[in-house]
């Protein structure tokens, strides 16, 4: 079949900032959100009951993405409000040791991403490393309720990022794999970027509440049931690979997908790792993808600590303020929609700046319950930067030819665990030195630093685009 989204590939591959030619798509043939075309499924999928058609379905592959990083958020945001009252009141560890702690995430998450990344792109497959990545979620879970030291605790963090460094780069190549490029992709990203949120709201609460009232080990045995359950959906799928004997679009997909273009853009000849590393668009995207998430990395170390001081709270309050900042991140599958027509670098860029603004506004509040409204403004200003960059890079790939889907997202996973090791360190160390205000203001100066490379890498795609 013809994709309706032809014209919409051809203004990708030329021009990442300007709109492409929907005049020529019948409305009723393209719905971003719902629509679909009939075609009788059943005979595509004879050998097939429900079951093994949805198995196939992009809904599919929708839902167990989102379930992966929504599994690995929770897991990962449980733990923020407890471990730095675990080490510092319990082990009487100084607030370095603790960011350090944190930052032993990224540790972890920056050593597995790529070798998960280059050989799943290798044997075409993303289902088999997700599944071992989600088993060893489940076992350094439990590795982190039996510690009763702090270096225990370094060990079983590192693992814990090693293990997410899966679910988060695949997850996004999967998607990238069965969407290709467009508007359709920064709807489906931001829509699963949603489920994240949503781990990332509940996690520190159920940590919160579990270590209050159930004690030390309850938060981790929680993690690790979850996880495992994570595990058994993720061996549900049928991955995008499998399916290159059906040239159809599935009625049980809640997006309408080409999947032959689909497919084809998977097994094409894809470039090397080099080749994307010395791409100046790609790696100031990685740039500024380093500076935001060592900004929200920081927070999670000194945040707690900083309100336990001034306010009094308990674990359980400091895990609710914390949902302030992931609310906002619900509004990602629109920002990834808006951002593919308004540019995608030029929405990056201005939620640069706006986070740079909001950054010093978490110090100011005077009462508890006002530190929400600052947070709930950094959450909105921290999925303006990211949501447009996954899209985005998946069209860089998608010029280089396709097919290193794994390898890009390993890279903007790479730069963001990064961020995570040094943003709690240094968090950690400037809280030291110049207390919590000053160590926010000194963050959002940075953030307003490294702008100026997001303009100028939108202004020499159209300096090259010129030449041409």
């Amino acid at each position: 079949m013809t994709s309706p989204y032809r014209d919409e590939r051809e203004a990708l591959l030329s021009d990442t900032d300007a709109p492409f030619n929907t005049s020529n798509i019948d409305s009723t043939e393209v719905n971003i959100l719902n629509g679909h075309e009939d075609n009788p499924i059943n005979a595509e999928y004879p050998l097939y009951g429900w079951f093994g058609r949805f198995r196939r379905s992009t809904t599919a592959v929708i839902i167990v993405t989102a379930i992966a990083l929504f599994t690995d958020m929770i897991v990962y945001g449980i733990v923020v409000p407890i471990l730095p009252l675990i080490v510092h009141e319990r082990l009487g560890r100084d607030s370095k040791s603790i960011g350090f702690l944190f930052g032993c995430y990224a540790i972890g998450l920056l050593s597995s991403t790529p070798i998960f990344a280059v050989l799943s792109d290798k044997y075409h497959t993303r289902k088999i490393p997700m599944m071992f990545g989600m088993l060893s979620l489940a076992i350094c879970s439990i590795l982190f309720g039996i510690a009763n030291s702090y270096w225990q605790l370094v060990v079983a963090r590192i693992a814990q990022g090693a293990a997410g460094g899966a679910s988060w780069t695949l997850s996004l190549a999967m998607l990238a794999d069965r969407f290709g490029s467009g508007p359709k992709l920064g709807v489906v990203m931001g829509t699963v970027l949603s489920a994240n949120t949503l781990g990332a709201i509940i996690g520190p609460l159920i940590g919160g509440l579990l270590y209050q009232y159930w004690g030390y080990v309850a938060p981790f045995f929680f993690c690790a049931i979850l996880a495992f359950f994570g595990f058994l959906v993720i061996s549900m799928i049928v991955e995008p690979s499998d399916l290159s004997t059906y040239q159809s679009v599935d009625e049980n997909s809640i997006i309408n997908d080409d999947i032959e273009d689909a497919n084809q853009e998977f097994h094409t000849q894809s470039p090397s790792i080099w080749n994307l590393i010395f791409d100046w668009n790609i790696i100031n995207i990685c740039l500024a993808i380093i500076v935001v998430a060592s900004i929200l990395a920081g927070l999670e170390p000194i945040l707690p600590i900083y309100l336990r001081k001034e306010f009094d709270a308990d674990a359980s309050l400091i895990g609710l303020i914390f949902i302030a900042i992931a609310i906002p991140t619900f509004l990602s599958p629109a920002v990834g929609y808006i951002s593919f027509y308004i540019g995608q670098r030029k929405t990056c860029g201005i939620g640069m700046i706006l986070m740079g603004i909001a950054t010093p506004l978490i110090s100011l509040p005077s009462k508890f319950w006002l530190v929400v409204l600052p947070l709930l403004f950094f959450g909105a200003t921290y999925s303006i930067v990211t949501t447009p960059t996954l899209p985005l890079l998946g069209h860089y790939v998608t010029q280089k030819g396709g097919g290193a889907y794994g390898q890009i997202y390993a890279l903007w996973n790479m730069a963001y665990s990064i961020g995570m090791f040094v943003g709690p360190v240094i968090a950690g160390l400037l809280f030291e030195l110049f207390e919590f205000r000053n160590t926010l203001i000194i963050f959002g100066a940075a953030v307003l630093a490294i702008t100026p490379l997001i303009f100028a890498g939108r202004l020499r795609d159209h300096a090259d685009r010129i030449q041409i």
